[in-house]
């Protein structure tokens, strides 16, 4: 039975590691300029995602022109809810550092009917989805380690998580040493 969840998943740093310049080894791909190396397991996890969770969804702050081609080498596109770009992002300058930024607002994803109580979002940039980190997951971030061993200990925990009725007031924070979601393990 699938989790009547939407599980949106982060690409850059989360998924894969993509840079212009290349790392100690081979690239697993590139798109345009950027050597792209996948996270270790990432097609495992992405496959026990799309069989677990009802929605799987990739929202980037990245460009689509460059996240389709590398989601095309990741997983069968047509598979996914939605793949959402910095096209959907919402612009904002933070006061204090005066840095850029692309936000992920959760309420985009409201006005599409989707319930805050039942979204998931694996993301490695918490400022991104400051007005959402009831619905965030951290997951550190992946910068080409091949020893990384994040997904697998995601997969795990999502499943637990998509169990939950609300998803919000779970405590997500340290999830990785913290183990099972207990809906009594409030922020």
């Amino acid at each position: 039975m699938a989790f009547d969840k939407l599980l949106v998943l982060d690409l850059d740093e989360t998924l894969v590691h993509a840079s212009p310049r290349l790392l100690t080894r081979r690239p697993d791909f590139c798109v345009g300029p950027y050597f792209v190396y996948r996270r270790p397991h990432v097609e495992r996890f992405l496959e026990s995602c799309l069989e677990r969770f009802e929605r799987v969804a990739v929202w980037t702050a990245s460009t689509r022109d460059y996240a389709l081609p590398v989601l095309d080498e990741l997983v069968d596109v047509s598979r996914l809810c939605f793949v959402w770009a910095r096209e959907r992002c919402t612009f904002h300058v933070d006061r204090e550092t005066r840095e850029p930024e692309w936000l992920k607002d959760l309420r985009k994803l409201r006005r599409r009917g989707f319930d805050r109580r039942k979204v998931i979002f694996v993301d490695d940039t918490p400022r991104k989805l400051a007005r959402s980190y009831g619905n965030l997951v951290t997951v550190r971030e992946y910068v080409g380690d091949l020893d990384d061993d994040e997904l697998p200990a995601l997969a795990e925990y999502l499943q637990r998580l998509g169990d939950v009725e609300d998803v919000r007031p779970i405590e997500k924070r340290g999830w990785r040493r913290r183990g099972a979601p207990d809906p009594r393990d409030v922020d």
